[in-house]
């Protein structure tokens, strides 16, 4: 029996003595963020702000961390990679790139030919985030090696603020794959600019995609939060002000704390998609008040749906118009209709539906102050 305990011991030793697959991290410059860009000769140009921590055996082991900023240019996303791994000691590692920014050439093609590399290296980080500005990449990568301290984690933090205020569609690099494969629905992903005056990276709205590209089009922050409500995808808050007449008080803020919908599909000429969208508020800023009198409430929630209906339309005219299926009627249609969808399928299947949207506002909520 113990010969037996030996031999399986000496059996597994050289099993434990070691991880095959290790990467040192002093051998590693760390990448934390990425921007694609096209050149004039239709070259793919990959810039990268990559991260060295410097050990110093001759100070007892003090970590030393500085950024670089890196281009490499190649016929496809893998061979721009390569150029910059071969113009950098040590291994080019994407492991900890946080956010992944897309020119907007990139974008107006078909961004899967970027991705796609992406998803075969094992090391890249699958929840980092991803972008469009309205110009190059590179240039809002530079703005930021420049300007801000935290580099990749900026631009990071930057993004979830405004998917936690329900401004823009919560899109990573894992979840991005879902759209770009479903013929029945359409994504949005936030649209960068610099601010001149500011001299700082903003996020000015959401870039709308159809298929694989970039339309052209952006919605503001407050159409992106709208269409977000009737996604029925709001995040912690949604926050929203609307004009009214100087007589009225000039304009109401109010969060938003619960949605429902109801959408009903038919088919007629065109296919009629009603959208009932109910919405349960609270008012945050009003200084005229009166909130106490249910005559106020009433006009309140009489002129912010009006006003909620007239921009739900002008939206989803902007939506058809740029064959961006957003809300996933498509896939309404794929799922319950398959008959409808059948008749209309192809790539721009958006053309044959028509929405009507209709926004009912309920006030639950005058605030603390009566």
């Amino acid at each position: 029996m113990r010969k037996t305990e030996l031999f399986l011991i000496f059996f597994i030793l050289p099993l434990l003595v070691g991880c095959w697959d290790e990467r040192l991290l002093k051998n590693s410059r760390t990448v934390y963020l990425s921007g694609f860009d096209l050149d004039e000769n239709g070259d793919y140009q990959t810039t990268s702000i990559i991260r060295d921590m410097n050990i110093s055996e001759s100070s007892r082991g003090e970590i030393s961390i500085s950024n670089k900023l890196v281009t490499g240019k190649g016929g496809s996303i893998k061979e721009a990679s390569m150029a910059i791994d071969r113009s950098v000691p040590g291994n080019y590692d994407p492991a900890k790139g946080r956010a992944l920014i897309l020119g907007i050439d990139v974008a107006k093609g078909d961004i899967y030919n970027v991705l796609d590399p992406l998803y075969r290296d094992p090391r890249v980080d699958l929840n980092a985030k991803i972008a469009v500005t309205d110009d190059s990449a590179n240039e809002i990568i530079t703005h930021l090696s420049e300007n801000e301290v935290e580099k990749g984690e900026y631009l990071y933090e930057l993004i979830h603020s405004s998917e936690i205020h329900s401004e823009i569609q919560d899109i990573t690099l894992r979840s991005i794959r879902t759209y770009l494969f479903d013929e029945g629905k359409d994504f949005m992903l936030p649209y960068l600019s610099k601010d001149e005056e500011d001299n700082e990276v903003k996020i000015n709205g959401t870039a709308l995609f159809h298929d694989h590209s970039f339309t052209g089009q952006f919605l503001s922050t407050d159409e992106s939060t709208l269409l977000l409500l009737f996604m029925e995808t709001k995040s912690k808050k949604a926050l929203l002000t609307e004009q009214l007449d100087k007589k009225a008080g000039g304009s109401v803020s109010y969060n938003v704390k619960s949605v429902s919908r109801k959408l009903k599909l038919e088919k007629e000429e065109k296919v009629h998609a009603d959208i009932m969208l109910q919405l349960d508020v609270e008012i945050v800023d009003y200084p005229p008040d009166h909130l106490d009198k249910q005559e106020m409430i009433n006009f309140l929630e009489n002129r912010l749906s009006k006003i909620l209906t007239e921009k739900a339309d002008a939206l989803f005219k902007k939506l058809a118009a740029n064959q961006s299926d957003l809300l996933g009627l498509g896939r309404e249609l794929i799922a319950f209709h398959p008959s409808i969808w059948k008749e209309i399928r192809g790539e721009n299947y958006y053309e044959h539906i028509l929405v009507n949207p209709k926004v009912k506002v309920n006030v639950s909520s005058s605030g603390i102050i009566l």
